[in-house]
């Protein structure tokens, strides 16, 4: 349970200035400055008041045993029930108890340590969804073959590959964490908030307040579900020297909550209803490798590498019928869940006569320096039918590391790379529009510009098409800040996260102090960045004005006693 609240207690002294003051005498007067607003008692205000309970019971029940030391035999089944409540909510919807409930069970059986099975299932219950759609049962399971505790596993082959598992599993998740109503199959009314009209004889005389509805119940809304499918290898060399992991995985998506896109405004709806429509689906690869040996008493080394390959891409995505209009690339199926849309910026204006002879573009006014974009429909008028997919998903689609430690007597060193791929941001073109007039503290400001675009930037003197930044201005012009290739980056990086480099006092002179370890080290984080972007951390994304990540420095000691 969490409570909170606060009042304030206070008053306002009369205050005073000095009007006259003899400095022989020591006399002088005063005069009351706030004589009508100044109090002697104290005044009170209560503040917020915050109240939040939330109860979470769970419980359990366990079995395993062990049948003729072949049979591996396990069981487990978990109750979970949850009810929050906020005090203060601010709606009627979101008064009530917040309530979940659910059943989970796994069950394992293995043979002589070569064979295993899995069954697991969960039994949800949502609040968010209609009685007939609020439970969902979701089962997986799977299969596992130790291939390395075979009998014909033996030998060579055995020191060589001292481990060798084969592994796979099926099943289902399911997801209630979609969209933002508290309860999609209850609609949302709003009374007296969708403006007043008039009735009677030449609409006077009777006024009445209007309704909205910013949500219309659906009761057929339910569980976004998950089909998750894996392979999975292990593979031990040199009795645990090197161990190597690898799966391969894929997913199909369905139920999954989007606007409704064939819905016509004729129709008159406050809100655009939803529905579980949407599919998806996605897959990758996980790699990871792992080193450990000593080479002598007093030599070791650890090493460790990852490798991360994913994608997913809508199957299904409800939306207008882009390739009877013409412009199929406006389609979001077959791209990227976070796949951007924006337009092709072939260069800068040269002059007004390069305006002139262009296709028109809708984005407010432009002219000589601003951006030129391509007309892809070829209709002569630029504007969203010639958005287009460019660049990268903003979520990378690589992700890898590695690293090493390695030690050699009381010396030891570790260090350890960070890195992405495949994915892409775009600078932020309306912060960083220079010399724009704006208020902070009380006084009017204007931007500067930043370095990069002082340095390259279209001019009238210096009328450059493939300057890095448009013209110049001391407002915003909408033409120049629209997402586009002008300002795509790449997003891939490879970063040394950390660095350490130690040294333990050996036992001889520890025992003599007393101590049980003493060890001195100097480590640093974030301390190079190799990177194609190089105007400001790459992992900051478009707006360079932020706070960026920083370079730590430590020298320390460990000692114990």
């Amino acid at each position: 349970r969490y409570s909170n609240f606060d009042l304030m207690r206070s008053f306002n002294p009369f205050y005073y200035s000095t009007i006259s003051y003899d400095r022989r005498t020591d006399d002088y007067m005063l005069s009351q400055l706030n004589p009508l607003v100044g109090t002697e008692y104290l005044q009170y205000q209560e503040g917020d008041k915050i109240v939040h309970s939330n109860i979470y019971s769970e419980a359990s029940m366990t079995y395993n045993k062990m049948v003729s030391d072949k049979h591996d035999v396990s069981g487990m089944l978990i109750f979970m029930a949850r009810n929050a409540l906020d005090g203060n909510a601010g709606t009627l919807a979101q008064s009530l108890p917040q309530r979940n409930l659910g059943l989970a069970g796994r069950f394992t059986y293995g043979f002589d340590s070569r064979y295993l099975t899995e069954f697991n299932f969960g039994y949800n219950g949502s609040e968010k969804f209609d009685e007939g759609h609020r439970w969902g049962f979701f089962p997986s399971f799977g299969l596992g073959w130790i291939v390395s505790n075979e009998s014909f596993w033996q030998g060579a082959l055995a020191n060589t590959i001292s481990n060798l598992k084969i592994r796979a599993t099926y099943g289902l998740v399911g997801n209630d964490a979609i969209g933002s109503e508290r309860f999609f199959y209850l609609s949302q009314v709003n009374i007296n908030q969708g403006g007043n009209y008039l009735l009677g004889y030449n609409f006077s005389g009777i006024n009445r307040s209007g309704t909205t509805i910013s949500h219309y119940a659906n009761p057929l809304i339910t569980w976004e579900i998950a089909y998750k499918q894996n392979l999975g290898l292990e593979i031990g060399l040199f009795d645990g020297k090197i161990d190597i992991l690898t799966d391969i995985y894929k997913e199909h998506r369905e139920n999954i909550l989007q606007p409704r896109a064939d819905i016509p405004s004729t129709m008159g709806l406050w809100s655009t209803p939803q529905a579980n429509v949407g599919e998806a689906e996605g897959g990758g690869v996980d790699i990871s490798l792992d080193y450990n040996h000593s080479f002598r008493s007093d030599i070791w080394i650890i090493a460790r590498g990852n490798y991360t390959y994913a994608r997913s891409t809508f199957k299904f995505y409800e939306e207008t019928d882009f390739e009877g209009m013409g412009v199929p690339w406006r389609s979001r199926m077959g791209h990227p869940i976070s796949q951007q849309w924006g337009y092709i910026a072939e260069r800068l204006f040269i002059d007004e006569a390069d305006v002139n002879n262009a296709p028109r573009q809708e984005f407010g006014e432009y002219g000589a320096g601003d951006i030129k974009y391509k007309d892809l429909n070829g209709d002569g008028v630029i504007n969203e039918l010639d958005l287009a997919p460019i660049g990268y998903p903003t979520t990378p689609e690589i992700n890898y590391g590695f690293g090493i430690s390695t030690g050699y007597r009381s010396f030891d060193f570790s260090l350890f790379f960070q890195g992405s791929a495949r994915s892409s941001f775009w600078i932020d073109a309306h912060s960083l529009t220079p010399f724009i007039t704006y208020s902070s503290g009380g006084q009017v400001m204007e931007s500067g510009a930043a370095k990069f675009i002082a340095d390259d930037y279209w001019s009238e003197l210096s009328p450059n098409p493939e300057a890095g930044w448009p013209r110049l201005s001391n407002y915003r012009i909408p033409n120049n800040t629209q997402r586009s290739t002008m300002f795509m980056r790449d997003g891939s990086f490879l970063r040394l996260k950390s660095l350490e480099v130690g040294y333990s006092l050996p036992d001889r002179i520890t025992n003599r102090l007393n101590l049980s370890q003493a060890r001195f080290y100097v480590s640093g984080t974030n301390l190079f960045l190799i990177s194609r972007f190089n105007l400001w951390d790459v992992e900051m994304g478009g707006n360079g004005l932020g706070y960026p990540l920083q370079k730590v420095m430590n020298l320390g000691i460990n000692i114990s006693f």
